[in-house]
């Protein structure tokens, strides 16, 4: 089975191809049964082989009763295309677009296998209007909410001018979207596609399977099936079998130090941008009940870790149950009794704590318990109805209302930490009697390339009898999965006790980028295998870069991440007016200033926008679009214009002002008149309207900060409408008024190559409205991750994941250098956001749990080091065979960046 076609939201798993008997009778079996092709229908005369005829009968009629999807119905109506109505077009299926600017025609062609297959083909397209597509679409498509499902079929294309092919199910009663929101690549020949998804609306009616692409060329479609799958189709990406005692958690009494373990909040967090992101605690060698060591988690008022974020509102969180928890999810049974057994101590007596299970796709168990200043075994019992989880424990400070006030600050020990299936807790036993840590000592396991690699191992013998011979095998691959270097070491390792050894590796040129640990530890009949993410980068040291994130990532250790990697600004949503003038005339900073002095503590630079043109107050919001206080009414009523420009202007000074030492750099609202968060097409703006607020916007600031700098466009780059919102932004003065004009763009599985005409094509609108200004492009991401917590890896649709993370790599650079070479400034990456243990951000874009990093990273990295502010574009050269390259040139220093799109 063939896993290579990758370009959907999920890994690509191969659909076996489909056979048919010259009457077509195979194409009305089961898509099961169709799978199979059978080359003894005819002998070499053509001539049937009746012998193999009836063999093949009896092979499809056990299908038949065997195949688990037999007794199922597709979903899909005429999924096969082999009903055809009367105007010659595929029964149940129909081209849906705006037919005044989308010539488009819906037919049947032949099949990968001789059969019939829908085929799309669209021969003139104007980009003006959402209904500008191309489509195959089939309604009422029937989906219940929380039911996982499974989509598949055959596809290719030709001459699609969009590269890519947009593929969702929508509830046209609302136009939400049914869970289903992804894309592919199709390329010239038949390649198989599948997507799973869980649906999150019921839609018995009124819900719309569609396939479409905006631009130019020819899609066909073949064999679409639609199932329900099954509890457990969607998995951990990381599962932790059982090991060879009743304790199914690793390192459990932390003799190999951190490794295995993290934090997690037990508090709610009410934002989406950074729960907690590396382990809260230190191990502790003077404290144990199990073996000689213990980890040790100290909350303070002073070390409490605080999670930030600037977007709707405000956040400064700070973290009172900071619980340490496995990482990687364990294997249990549902339906079955299991304990959760720890050792616990506190500093001082009756110390809350939580004992805690949380399971896979939802759903937890907790249990408070009171600490004293003894080692004190405690148990949580529970039974789960999900096959995976993760165990949790530590300090619990929360206060809960109807209960005495938590202290303000506890120190917890935590040792044997032991999950079994059981009615109650039995002896502590490590998972293995032999254990393997690895740990760098650097954050992130991140290196500046010019020093060396520092591996600490751990080898725990806390389950032994006797002392035992081990060997660790080490093993260095980079960016490419090649293998860099290796190495056995042998130790010795005694009963109770942890063998220790440092591996440290001089600087390398052959290592370094984007690395990985692989290591194998072996001792008798135990055989555990460890890997790293690790990164050895040239460190940036430029007090500017052109690279920047999306928001403030939430986290110290992962802005000075960024800081290392060149992603020297952040885009800051902070300074809302509603935020900082809640009343007319009252104008408070005061935590503002947390969000803006945060990254800039940590060497970076800031970007303020002020997203939206208006506070409650002061804004035109009819009060029809007041009523509730839902986050879509408060944005909505912030989005339409202030009632008064001298109001608006006095905001945009103050701020400004206030800033003056600390941001140069201002952005005029984000995304204006096409998306609902400023001045909204739907509400009947134009970007006209857009233009006259910017030059207010402009004038104010200026006024106020002679020295700074305005931001301002139309945000998102694509040909149609928002060109001629562009058009008209700079024809009533907005790009006069401005410094640099701000886009966006999102291009999902799109190869890279297609940007360079709408940056050439906004480039020559520039010159016909006065002149060229820089451009910023402030929101922007290709996403991937080949380590994913869940299988399949959810996305929103904009941060669909690539096949790999060395494609995102790559397609990054090439995205880079095209942008470098067009004018572009700058690139900030969407998001400063991160996920907590046993979870994935995609948006997070460069960062495992823990900051450890994607290969984007390291790429990035290099980018950054190379492709220098001083740099300016130089042209292209020419050599040949659809190879591109990029001459950058400074005084010092001239960078090329050269690939091949096709090879």
């Amino acid at each position: 089975m063939s896993t290579t076609a990758c370009n959907s939201v999920l890994a690509s798993v191969t659909v076996l191809s489909i056979g048919r008997v010259e009457n077509g009778g195979i194409s009305r079996l089961p898509a099961a049964v169709r799978a199979w092709r059978f080359p003894w229908f005819s002998n070499a005369t053509g001539v049937r082989n009746p012998v193999g005829l009836i063999v093949c009968l009896i092979v499809l009629m056990m299908l038949a009763v065997t195949s688990p999807a037999a007794d199922q119905v597709n979903l899909v109506r005429n999924g096969d295309f082999e009903t055809i109505a009367g105007d010659g077009m595929p029964d149940q299926w129909r081209a849906s677009g705006d037919s005044r600017l989308v010539e488009q025609e819906l037919s049947v062609d032949v099949g990968r296998d001789g059969g019939h297959c829908a085929k799309l083909h669209c021969r003139h397209f104007e980009h003006k209007n959402a209904a500008c597509h191309a489509m195959l679409s089939q309604m009422d498509v029937p989906l219940k909410r929380g039911q996982s499902y499974r989509l598949t079929f055959l596809a290719k294309g030709s001459n699609i001018a969009a590269d890519t092919v947009s593929i969702a199910i929508s509830d046209t009663r609302q136009w939400s979207n049914c869970g289903l929101n992804a894309a592919l690549v199709p390329t010239v020949e038949w390649r198989p596609y599948e997507f799973i998804f869980r649906a999150t609306r019921d839609c018995p009616k009124g819900s719309r399977l569609q396939l479409w692409f905006t631009s130019t060329g020819t899609l066909w479609v073949d064999d679409m099936v639609l199932m329900p799958a099954g509890r457990d189709l969607v998995r951990p990406g990381v599962v932790i079998g059982p090991g060879t005692t009743a304790n199914l958690v690793p390192n459990g009494s932390f003799e190999c130090g951190t490794t295995g373990w993290g934090s997690a909040e037990w508090d709610r967090l009410q934002h989406w941008g950074g729960p907690m992101n590396r382990l809260f605690g230190t191990i502790d060698t003077g404290q144990s009940r199990q073996g000689r060591r213990s980890l040790r988690i100290e909350l303070t008022p002073e070390n409490q870790p605080v999670s930030y974020f600037d977007y709707y509102d405000l956040y400064r969180t700070p973290i009172k149950a900071p619980l340490a928890a496995n990482a990687g999810f364990l294997e249990v049974e549902p339906g079955r009794p299991y304990v959760l057994s720890a050792w616990m101590k506190a500093a001082a007596p009756d110390t809350p704590a939580r004992m805690a299970v949380r399971q896979f796709a939802g759903g937890s168990f907790d249990e408070a318990v009171r600490l004293s200043t003894e080692w004190q075994r405690h148990e949580t019992k529970f039974t789960p109805n999900q096959r995976w989880c993760y165990v949790l424990a530590g300090p619990d400070l929360i206060e809960r209302s109807g209960k005495a006030p938590p202290p303000k600050q506890a120190t917890v020990w935590l040792d044997g930490v032991q999950l079994e299936q059981a009615t109650g807790a039995t002896d502590f036993h490590p998972r293995q009697p032999v254990e393997l840590g690895i740990e760098t000592g650097s954050v992130g396991n991140v290196f500046d390339w010019n020093e060396p690699l520092r591996f600490q191992l751990a080898v725990s013998g806390a389950g032994l009898q006797q002392e035992v011979a081990a060997t660790v095998e080490l093993q260095l691959t980079d960016f490419f999965d090649r293998e860099v270097w290796r190495k056995a070491i042998s130790l010795q390792v005694q009963a109770g006790a942890t063998a220790e050894r440092v591996v440290e590796l001089l600087p390398d040129p052959g290592r370094r980028g984007f690395l990985k640990l692989h290591a194998v530890l072996a001792c008798g009949d135990v055989r555990t295998e460890h890997s790293m993410r690790l990164a050895a980068i040239p460190v940036y040291a430029g007090d500017d870069s052109r690279f920047g994130v999306n928001h403030a990532y939430p986290w110290p250790h992962l802005l000075d991440l960024c800081r290392k990697a060149g992603l020297m600004w952040v885009r800051d949503w902070s300074l809302k007016w509603q935020t900082v003038e809640p009343e007319k005339g009252q104008f408070d900073f005061t935590e503002t200033d947390y969000q803006i002095d945060r990254p800039l503590k940590h060497g970076l630079k800031v970007l303020g926008l002020l997203p939206f043109p208006s506070s409650n107050w002061a804004s035109t919001a009819p009060a029809t679009e007041r009523s509730g206080g839902s986050y879509e009414v408060r944005r909505g009523v912030v989005a339409y214009a202030p009632r008064d420009e001298t109001e608006f202007a006095h905001y945009v000074a103050r701020t400004v002002s206030y800033h003056e030492d600390r941001v140069r750099w201002w952005q005029v609202f984000n995304e204006p008149v096409f998306t609902s968060y400023s001045l909204p097409r739907a509400r009947g703006y134009t970007a006209a309207d857009y233009a006259r607020w910017t030059k207010v916007f402009a004038q104010a600031a200026r006024r106020a900060n002679p020295q700074c700098r305005i931001l301002a466009g139309m945000g998102y780059l694509s040909e149609g409408q928002i060109m001629d919102d562009f058009e008209q932004f700079f024809a009533a003065g907005g790009l006069a008024a401005c410094d640099a004009v701000d886009i966006h763009h999102y291009p999902r599985l799109r190869p890279p190559e297609f940007v360079e005409k709408l940056l050439d094509d906004l480039n020559a609108m520039m010159d016909r409205h006065g002149g060229r200004k820089p451009i910023w492009l402030t929101e922007y991401g290709y996403y991937a991750d080949d380590d994913p917590s869940s299988r399949p890896m959810s996305s929103h649709g904009f941060n669909q994941p690539l096949p790999s993370e060395r494609l995102q790599a790559a397609y990054a650079v090439r995205w880079a250098a095209i942008m470098f070479s067009r004018g572009v400034e700058k690139v900030f990456y969407h998001a400063g956001t991160c996920d907590g243990i046993d979870r994935d951000s995609l948006q997070g874009i460069f960062f495992e749990y823990a900051g450890t990093p994607h290969r984007i990273y390291a790429a990035q990295a290099v980018m950054a080091q190379l492709l220098t502010p001083e740099l300016e574009p130089a042209g292209r050269l020419n050599l040949g065979n659809g190879v591109r390259a990029y001459v950058f040139a400074g005084r010092q220093q001239v960078v090329a960046v050269v690939w091949a799109p096709n090879g």
